[in-house]
């Protein structure tokens, strides 16, 4: 028994499933900062003519077109490897070619960069952070931001990236945007040839990120006041480049997305104790303070902490850029006063406290009650003395009638009572203006009289 063969539509068209269709994919949403794409080596360029200036002709759309075309005199070099370059653009409006730099060379292959691939990429990775930060520098109102380079440097491996010079008016600023460590002498290099270049009026910004582990060692967080608000600032321990650069005039900042971090000095502080001060116990612990040093943080700081403000302060003048992180360290060094005179005074309010604890009554010495009165204590015998030294020049007093005897009630009275001693009787001569007057009268009534 054969099967029927199957028609050609059975076979070329999918049997039709049944059941509910299938759920459409859904694009996959992406959050978070795009990433900056890296240049081409083709679209970059060293502009010898423009005291070496960086082109790049994917940023800058103008540049073919305001620029001369071919060799122009050897004015373009390469980034990585120093060879000129020729600058080739469209033929008209109309032509979709994409302008390039291509290396001069008539054999195959002489259009290729002859720089090593790991520094053609450490280039491209320096570029695109300052190229960056020279966009959003652009974006703000008056300002204008390029990138420059000593085209002395044009083919050799660059330890600091080219530097962004931003110029707002009258006034330039320079930023360096380290990637890699930075060395004592590279330090200084660049801080005399900014100073060469600039002047000593140009502002020397030295921005570093926040995620770069080669620049950035978090020291933990602290916890601040300022005009009642409570604030988290950073606390970062700087690396000896950064503690040169503070220590020259330079600014050290660190960048976080549009957020900049500038830096004041902490110290940690130990309350001296004063008289009338008790710092011990549960007081130990509040002697432990710190103090600050601002607006530049000072050489011997244990630790800097971040004040953040927002990357748009540099559009300010120049006086102004950093005036917001500076009014919040004036209002930490007040704060720092008043903190102080509050835990002196915890301080003098904990040391009675303390000193009663510490002491041991002493109990006062009295004469026993089988003691007669003649062994009191010297003491007494001294009082009496200093009173009737007291009272030498004074009148003596009226002759007191004797007290009345005392009758004892019924019954036996307790041996302490009856043994007690008497109070001495220098204690009750006291000077009184009463009997003084009432001598002066009893005088007048009976007159002495004369003798012989």
């Amino acid at each position: 028994m054969t099967r029927p063969a199957a028609s050609r539509s059975s076979l070329s068209r999918p049997r039709a499933l049944s059941g509910p269709a299938a759920p459409a994919t859904l694009p996959v949403a992406r959050t978070g900062r795009r990433r900056t794409a890296l240049p081409r080596m083709s679209e970059l360029a060293i502009d010898q003519s423009a005291a070496g200036r960086i082109i790049d002709l994917r940023r800058d759309p103008q540049a073919p077109h305001s620029l001369p075309r071919g060799l122009a005199g050897g004015r373009y070099r390469c980034c990585a490897c120093g060879q000129r370059l020729i600058l080739t653009g469209p033929a008209n409006t109309a032509s979709h070619f994409t302008p390039r730099f291509r290396h001069d060379g008539r054999r195959p292959g002489s259009d290729h960069c002859s720089a090593p691939a790991q520094q053609q990429a450490d280039i491209q990775a320096d570029l695109t952070r300052v190229l960056d930060l020279r966009d959003r520098l652009s974006a703000l109102p008056g300002v204008t931001a390029w990138l420059q380079i000593n085209p002395g440097q044009a083919g050799q491996r660059w330890e600091v990236p080219p530097a962004l010079i931003m110029r707002r008016g009258n006034e330039t600023a320079v930023i360096e945007r380290p990637r890699r460590p930075l060395s004592p002498a590279l330090v200084d290099q660049q801080l005399k040839a900014v100073r060469a270049q600039q002047g000593a009026a140009a502002q020397h910004w030295w921005i570093f990120d926040s995620d770069d582990p080669a620049h950035y060692t978090s020291a933990g967080s602290l916890s601040v006041r300022s005009r009642g608000r409570a604030l988290t600032h950073r606390k970062v321990q700087p690396t000896s480049a950064q503690r040169q650069i503070n220590a020259r005039g330079g600014a050290v900042c660190w960048l976080a997305e549009d957020t900049l971090l500038i830096p004041y000095g902490g110290h940690a502080h130990q309350h001296a104790a004063r008289e009338g001060e008790d710092w011990s116990g549960d007081m130990a612990s509040w002697r432990h303070d710190w103090r600050i040093s601002s607006p530049r943080p000072a050489g011997d700081a244990d630790w800097w902490g971040l004040v953040p403000v927002p990357l748009s302060v540099l559009d300010r003048p120049a006086g102004l850029r950093a005036s917001v992180a500076f009014q919040v360290m004036a209002d930490l060094a007040h704060a720092e006063q008043g903190r102080e005179r509050h835990r002196r005074r915890l301080a003098r309010d904990h040391a009675p406290h303390s000193t009663t604890h510490n002491h041991t009554p002493q109990q006062l010495q009295l004469p026993t009650p089988d003691e007669p009165p003649s062994h009191a204590p010297q003491q007494t015998a001294v009082t009496a003395a200093v009173n009737s030294a007291a009272t030498a020049g004074l009148p003596e007093p009226a002759s007191t009638p004797p007290a009345a005897p005392v009758v004892a009630p019924a019954g036996s009275l307790p041996r302490r009572a009856a043994a007690a001693p008497e109070r001495p009787a220098a204690r009750r001569s006291r000077f009184s203006w009463r009997r003084l007057l009432s001598r002066g009268r009893r005088s007048k009534s009976n007159p002495t009289p004369p003798v012989g």
